[in-house]
């Protein structure tokens, strides 16, 4: 970011200049108020700002999205500095997906794919970037396609998504034969082989066999008991047709495990969330220690946040086997 004392100090030195110009067309009577005045301001603002200093609430943001945010600007640079070069675009696009700016993710990595449209890589991870984008538990049709597509290529990402969607579609014929290829493709020493295998179980049993979830998660896994409300405030500038989306994240962050999508006139609700409502098989509320809830009406139907969204949150809360309760109200405009 500039410095605000060279801006500052730049400001003045126009102003000084400007004195020079305006003081020969104005007479002797008014000549010295107005250079005095013009000097007088950028020195003023000078010193009310060494004495102030930078406000703590214009400070830039701290933590770990301050600086995935700070990398963000850099990668951008770079990108914008190259415009040919794919990796630097698909850099830019993983940063931005794990900020969950799932559209400027998608322009980034659709770049990359335009320069390199051969990189399994690439289809995968806007593949995976259009779902989380979607808000749906299953792959939109373009991200299935370009999976197919990166699979084909070897992509071992790409095998695993098809395997999660079959399963998540009941289609357990197209889950064994997505499990059994990534399987030969593993390393010997890979340790995801282990749930692969479960899962692969899974699809050849033609589902779960105990009524449980479908996967290594078991029917015992952890319940969230959730209470989505709304600011009065808030509610009373709503038209009742908006999208609600709920979110249920690991604290660490990154992509949302469990997504419900609501309209604003069910509000205020009482949800129960599950390993069911995975947005992915096998990523659902078993496989985090702690979560947090984000529940947000979304005035474009998105799921990526926007500047105007109502939004709300829970605390962090720690996930064990039994069953979880919490409260989210949506009382924030972003």
């Amino acid at each position: 970011m500039t410095n605000p004392i060279f801006l500052l100090a730049a400001a003045g030195a126009v102003l000084v200049a400007l004195a020079f110009v305006i003081a020969p067309l104005v007479g002797n009577r008014h000549r010295a108020t107005i250079i005095g005045t013009i000097l007088l301001v950028p020195v003023a603002t000078l010193a009310f700002y060494a004495w102030v200093g930078t406000p703590e609430a214009i400070d830039p943001e701290t933590g770990e999205t301050g600086e995935i945010r700070s990398a963000v600007t850099d990668l951008a640079r770079n990108a914008m500095r190259e415009p040919d070069n794919a990796e630097n675009w698909a850099r830019l696009g993983l940063a931005y997906k794990s900020l969950e700016e799932f559209a400027s993710a998608e322009h980034a990595f659709r770049r990359a794919l335009y320069i390199d449209g051969s990189a399994a890589f690439l289809k995968a991870e806007l593949a995976e970037t259009l779902l989380y984008a979607s808000g749906e538990r299953q792959l939109p049709e373009e991200a299935r396609r370009l999976l197919e597509e990166a699979a084909t290529e070897g992509s071992q990402k790409a095998l695993w998504l098809l395997g999660l969607d079959a399963i998540q579609r009941e289609d357990y014929t197209a889950a064994e034969t997505r499990f059994e290829r990534l399987l030969a493709r593993l390393p010997g020493d890979s340790n995801v082989r282990g749930t692969v295998r479960q899962y692969l179980e899974t699809s050849r049993a033609g589902g779960p066999t105990d009524g449980s979830q479908s996967g290594p998660e078991s029917a015992e896994g952890p319940t969230l008991s959730l209470a989505v409300t709304i600011e009065e405030t808030l509610a009373e500038r709503l038209e009742g047709d908006e999208t609600v989306f709920v979110a249920v994240r690991r604290a660490a962050g990154g992509p949302p495990l469990a997504v419900r999508r609501l309209r604003a006139d069910q509000l205020p609700i009482d949800l129960t969330i599950d390993d069911d409502d995975a947005m992915m098989a096998g990523s659902g509320l078993s496989s985090a220690d702690s979560v947090v809830v984000v529940a947000r009406v979304s005035f474009s139907g998105d799921a990526t946040p926007a500047k105007g969204d109502f939004e709300g949150r829970t605390d962090i809360l720690p996930v064990d086997r039994g069953e979880l309760t919490a409260e989210v109200t949506i009382d924030q405009v972003r």
